[in-house]
């Protein structure tokens, strides 16, 4: 949040500046193109104020002017519309996965340059891992010919509960032997920039909420399924991290089960809803139902083959379905009954290639909603953006950066300096 200039104290007119110079980008970034005499009333800041910043960085080239807006009722000269300028400054997103991790090159628009992937040995050194991703990284800005200090910030999505003091992972089941490494110091390093670390459900989450199925929304929670499971939650249009970063964690709590609803497939000894709804079970459940006599490991083709026999009506198929269905939809209730946000988004591969899987959810959560008397019922749907979310949420996080005046940024401070 950018703060307000009433609570500035006396003295500080850099910091004053800066804040006003914040305010007035982000603002830009959310409606522009927009007129110098918009952008005063929506800062409450002087016009003569907003000239001065506005002149400035466009002659720094972070803005540029782009046409004439339309005129008041009043009639009289058609204003004179501010954007930033796209192409002035890029960021990096990135996500880092068991065996790969994607890069992608933004703009300042938030526009995708540039998507490439390296893939890894699960358990690989880290060091090693982030060696090649630099060098991807280099390669990336060396291939759109961009200078080093025409980068902004760099966003990344992990997987583990993160230490956002040190930049590093403090808990990292999924990535093995990734814990307390300092992944944003590595980065920094090379690159002197912000860099942002967040866990990876959260990454998803704002990219959903930022440019998919959540952009109408104040209040969501994305679940996203994968080896395990987790949420990221948007709630008053912030993202909820919690005392230690573990807000979401709702792969630990542990599934009731119910007598009248016994689960043949799904639950084998498990007891938490990571461990029922992983991928993994999923496939163990269908082997079972489907082909007893199958001990092929998890593959997500063959995966997908179940899915589909499920939509084509296969009865063992949809037995499992039936049964993972009721366990999501259990959560899903949980968490509307726990925070009753605007949506619930369902992210992963189960549920993006399984239409019969959502329509089950949304029954069995109206069935259970039968009894409760809530007024509202959260939206339960399928993310937009699919593999895209977690990039878009790690530009994002990036881009930030330029509109916080208590975070650091070189480039800024290069730009105004006309250093570049």
């Amino acid at each position: 949040m950018i703060p307000e200039a009433h609570l500035i104290k006396k003295g500080d007119s850099s910091y004053l500046k800066k804040v006003n110079e914040t305010r007035l980008l982000y603002i830009i970034y959310k409606e522009g193109p927009v007129s110098r005499v918009d952008l005063s009333r929506e800062a409450s800041m002087s016009k003569a104020a907003v000239s001065e910043i506005i002149n400035r960085l466009c002659d720094a080239g972070m803005l540029q002017e782009v046409g004439k807006g339309q005129s008041t009722s009043k009639g009289g000269k058609r204003p004179t519309l501010i954007r930033l300028n796209p192409d002035r400054g890029y960021v990096f997103g990135l996500e880092i996965k068991r065996s790969e991790t994607i890069i992608a090159l933004a703009n300042i628009d938030g526009d995708l340059l540039n998507t490439s992937v390296i893939e890894y040995e699960a358990g690989s050194p880290v060091s090693t891992i982030l060696r090649r991703i630099i060098r991807e990284m280099e390669n990336v800005l060396a291939l759109k010919k961009i200078s080093y200090d025409r980068l902004i910030a760099i966003g990344i999505g992990a997987p583990g509960q993160i230490n956002y003091d040190e930049g590093n992972l403090l808990v990292a089941d999924t990535l093995k032997n990734w814990a307390h490494e300092p992944i944003s110091g590595v980065f920094q390093e090379t690159f002197h920039v912000p860099v942002i670390l967040e866990n990876d459900v959260n990454t998803i989450a704002l990219g959903e909420y930022l440019y998919g199925v959540g952009k109408e929304e104040k209040d969501l929670i994305c679940i996203a399924i994968s080896d395990g499971i987790g949420a990221g939650i948007i709630h008053n249009q912030t993202l909820v991290k919690g005392v230690q970063g573990a807000a979401g964690e709702i792969g630990y709590i542990e599934y009731v089960r119910s007598v009248d609803r016994p689960l043949k497939y799904i639950c084998n000894g498990h007891i938490i809803y990571g461990d029922i709804l992983s991928e993994k079970n999923l496939f163990s459940a269908f082997q079972l139902s489907v082909s007893p006599n199958d001990r092929e490991p998890f593959k997500r083709s063959r995966l997908a083959e179940y899915l589909a026999m499920a939509e084509s009506g296969n009865p063992r198929a949809c037995r499992v379905l039936d049964e993972y269905a009721y366990v999501l939809g259990s959560l899903c209730l949980n968490l509307q009954k726990t925070l009753n946000p605007g949506v619930i988004v369902l992210n992963g591969f189960v549920i993006e290639n399984s239409p019969y899987l959502l329509k089950r959810v949304h029954h069995e959560v109206d069935e259970s909603l039968k009894n409760i008397p809530l007024t509202f019922r959260s939206k339960i749907t399928i993310g937009e953006l699919k593999i895209e979310a977690g990039l878009r949420g790690a530009v994002v996080m990036a881009l930030q950066t330029l509109f916080n005046p208590n975070q650091e940024n070189p480039f800024l401070e290069r730009l105004v300096s006309d250093e570049i």
